[in-house]
């Protein structure tokens, strides 16, 4: 063989070897030998977190008790990992008690009275969620909203919490894969001038990645959490705010007939805003589909539902129309979203 077909063969060699790891990286916390599929969005340097709408889960950790009456103990959520490959949901919600004794947050609805859970504790719900993310890395951000139900420690104590809340929280999900706060203010004076100007980032900047947001805003938690309502810089979870609060980025406004005007006006303000397709579950459950398509049709970015797919005994449930599963925000999107461009079903098999 002479010097030019050696060289020639040298560069097949190094070009062939070059193409298997660029489509058969591993991720952390992936099993070894997982591979990574590769996926290509035109338009990840176009679309952003807030011209998207997704499916989202109210107590998406609950199992039902069949000794208790009334819809919202007959709940009966599917795991957290087939929520989000079989019914599309992108964003879900945890109720947390810190258990010294476990050195955990337990994840249950009412202490003795309701406990049944899908995942026992914090830490098991987001190793379900974070494998499943791993498996899948061409998935829009999940979204996971904690609901503290502890009575919140007093001045000298509460930051002491909120560290043990981070450590449990960064114990399962590197810090690179957490959308922080100050990631999305960059070098803007504030968090909420940040994201009324350019809004949330590129969804090619949130791929494969998790957000965490806080329920609490009247019971300490909140309040502190933000420095009273002044700045979250350092933290990990974004808090309910209003348009005009300097850390403005993430707010919820259960009822989208009644709040419709304040849905709006932290839509156009480029906040996520969360909304509920159902609060009297009996209601809707015997049709009254009233409050899911005003979600639907709105400008809320993510439609909580009690009934993500499905169930015996009745016709209610809630879908994204058009989603794969997201679908682009009717209000908010540009022209050239599709629901293709936010998720495609091709790049999501594991």
């Amino acid at each position: 063989m002479n010097m030019h077909s050696r060289l020639a063969l040298c560069f097949s060699l190094l070009t062939l070897t070059f193409s298997f790891c660029a489509c058969s990286d591993t991720d952390e916390g992936s099993a070894p030998g997982t591979t990574k599929p590769s996926f290509v969005y035109p338009l990840d340097d176009v679309l952003r977190l807030h011209h998207v709408q997704a499916k989202a889960t109210h107590n998406s950790f609950h199992v039902a008790n069949p000794d208790l009456t009334g819809a919202a103990y007959a709940v009966d959520h599917a795991p957290l990992d087939v929520q989000l490959s079989e019914q599309g949901v992108r964003c879900i919600e945890l109720d947390l008690r810190y258990d010294e004794a476990l050195g955990d947050y337990k994840v249950a609805h009412v202490p003795f009275l309701d406990e049944g859970s899908t995942c026992a504790t914090l830490g098991a719900c987001l190793g379900i969620v974070k494998r499943w993310s791993d498996a899948h890395p061409a998935h829009l951000p999940l979204t996971i909203m904690l609901d503290i139900k502890d009575l919140a420690p007093g001045a000298n104590a509460i930051e002491a919490y909120f560290g043990t809340l981070h450590e449990k929280l960064l114990g399962v999900w590197p810090e690179d894969r957490v959308v922080t706060p100050d990631e999305v203010q960059g070098d803007y004076a504030t968090l909420g001038e940040a994201v009324k100007t350019e809004g949330w980032p590129t969804l090619g900047k949130l791929r494969g990645r998790v957000i965490f947001t806080m329920y609490n805003l009247t019971d300490g938690f909140g309040k502190a959490y933000s420095r009273e309502g002044t700045s979250l810089a350092g933290r990990l979870l974004f808090t309910r705010t209003v348009p005009t609060d300097p850390h403005a980025a993430w707010t919820l406004y259960d009822d989208p007939t009644v709040t419709k005007v304040l849905i709006d006006e932290a839509a156009a303000a480029n906040m996520m805003v969360r909304t509920r397709a159902e609060i009297d579950l009996d209601a809707a459950l015997a049709g009254d589909t009233k409050l899911r398509d005003a979600a639907l049709a709105g400008a809320a970015h993510l439609v909580t539902t009690d009934y993500p797919a499905p169930i015996d005994g009745s016709t209610y449930h809630v879908d994204i129309t058009g989603g794969t599963p997201a679908r682009c925000n009717p209000v908010t999107a540009p022209a050239e979203c599709t629901s293709e461009a936010l998720e495609d079903p091709r790049f999501m098999k594991p």
